[in-house]
């Protein structure tokens, strides 16, 4: 498939559809030009490869009083967004998704001490590189640290999108062509343009602690799809 895109084609189901033909009740067919249209349904589909993994690291710490989770957990926090901004992830791409303060209960329901979890995320341009500066900031927290899963995605996909336009238009026109001719009419000019746009990121979830370690968390790109469905319509001549 290779480094650049793959394009394909899916054509889903295309509609002929004569304006006036079916009458409503005893009224008779109209014979309105503007009434009378074809309509193409088609899929394009185009592949790239993921440029960009935003990982998200939660940071859990427990102690007897509220004070020192707090302590503990601001600590080893800090930790972690510094060891991210010295693999070079970019102030703008790091951001604080939660933090929660709980009491914990012992067998009895009694207050036996606090956790606080602090949950940030992490845009990483580089995903060749990304498995290191994961390991890096995990390994700032210790047994604290909480990977709770990571996305893959295409940080520009402008012009693949366009692809996926341009060849579902084209391959719903080639469609309605198709219909006008075995109704034996001609294709006349597009009165309307829909259009559906879909992405798979890839998501992968439930990395343990235990994967932060000396060795770089193996992390492949693979290739995304994205697709844009459209509907035409186009008068009959």
């Amino acid at each position: 498939m290779g480094h650049g895109r793959t394009l394909a084609i899916g054509t889903v189901v295309g509609g002929l559809l004569l304006g006036g033909c079916a009458a409503q009740g005893a009224s008779a067919a109209s014979t309105d030009p503007s009434n009378r249209t074809i309509t193409g349904t088609a899929t394009g589909k185009v592949e790239g490869v993921p440029d960009t993994l935003t990982v998200t690291l939660g940071v859990d710490s427990q102690a007897s009083s509220a004070q020192a989770a707090l302590a503990q957990n601001a600590d080893r926090s800090t930790r972690v967004i510094a060891a991210l901004k010295a693999s070079g992830v970019a102030a703008p791409d790091l951001q604080t998704a939660s933090l929660s303060l709980n009491p914990t209960y012992d067998r009895q329901s009694r207050i036996n001490g606090y956790s606080v979890s602090n949950v940030v995320t992490a845009k990483i341009h580089d995903v060749a590189n990304a498995g290191k500066v994961v390991d890096a900031a995990a390994a700032q927290a210790g047994d604290d640290i909480r990977v709770q899963g990571i996305a893959l995605s295409i940080e520009d996909t402008g012009k693949l999108v366009a692809a996926a336009r341009a060849a579902a238009v084209t391959r719903a026109r080639t469609q309605a062509g198709q219909l006008a001719k075995a109704a034996d009419v001609r294709l006349g000019p597009v009165l309307k343009i829909t259009e559906r746009r879909a992405a798979s990121p890839q998501v992968l979830s439930g990395l343990r602690a235990e994967l932060a370690g000396p060795a770089q968390v193996p992390i492949e790109a693979g290739t995304q799809e994205l697709s844009v469905d459209v509907t035409v319509v186009f008068r009959i001549r």
